[in-house]
């Protein structure tokens, strides 16, 4: 008689009706379409709507094999979307920092115009809900962009574009943390063009004043 070898019971076969069927795969490829799914249901419903029910139903993939990849949905969905701002708002690095710094504020800005900055306001507050929320979005989607803004701020200093006066640490938040209280706020707007003006009042060096050493 043939052996047949035992199924993989983390993922199960989607359920037909559900809008969007998906095939099996591998352990390896579970993750992934774990976090495509998640950020699907971000973009649709929300933090609310992105529950861990709803993301076993509609990847197929069982409850017990997210639960194993994270604690709770709110770390889910901060994966999720950290994910989906990498690939969606990639930093690059061209060799002109004020322009790259720019280009990624504006970037950002612009992304968070739609659906996308909906849910960045819910993921905030839910991390300020959840114990160790604050924690999760600082190391899960906070930390890797910052480290390239940075990067990128300390070349333009050693290039000469850059004011080696300004702390980049400072320059970083008063940058990309003026566009956040504006998101949360919505005291002004936050266009691209809203955008490319506050890049350039931090970014540029004020001109020297007469009498200045």
């Amino acid at each position: 008689m043939t052996h047949r070898p035992a199924p993989d019971e983390s993922v199960r076969p989607t359920p037909a009706g559900d809008g969007s069927p998906r095939k099996r795969r591998r352990a390896g490829d579970v993750g992934v379409i774990l976090l495509d799914v998640a950020a699907e249901l971000l973009r649709e419903a929300g933090v609310a709507g992105c529950t861990i029910d709803a993301v076993s139903r509609r990847s197929g993939v069982g409850k017990p094999s997210i639960y194993r990849r994270w604690p709770h949905r709110t770390a889910m969905a901060i994966d999720a979307f950290a994910r989906r701002m990498a690939i969606d708002v990639p930093i690059t690095d061209t060799g002109d920092a004020p322009g790259d710094l720019t280009a990624a504020f504006v970037a950002i800005t612009e992304q968070y115009a739609g659906a996308d900055g909906r849910v960045f306001r819910e993921l905030l507050a839910a991390a300020v809900l959840e114990p160790d929320g604050a924690q999760l979005m600082r190391e899960k989607f906070f930390h890797d962009r910052r480290e390239r803004l940075l990067a990128l701020w300390r070349q333009g200093v050693d290039n000469g574009q850059l004011d080696a006066g300004v702390d980049p640490q400072d320059g970083i938040d008063l940058l990309f943390g003026a566009g956040i209280f504006r998101l949360l706020i919505g005291h002004q707007p936050l266009g691209a063009e809203d955008g490319r003006r506050l890049a350039h009042t931090v970014l540029v060096r004020p001109a020297a004043h007469p009498g200045d050493q």
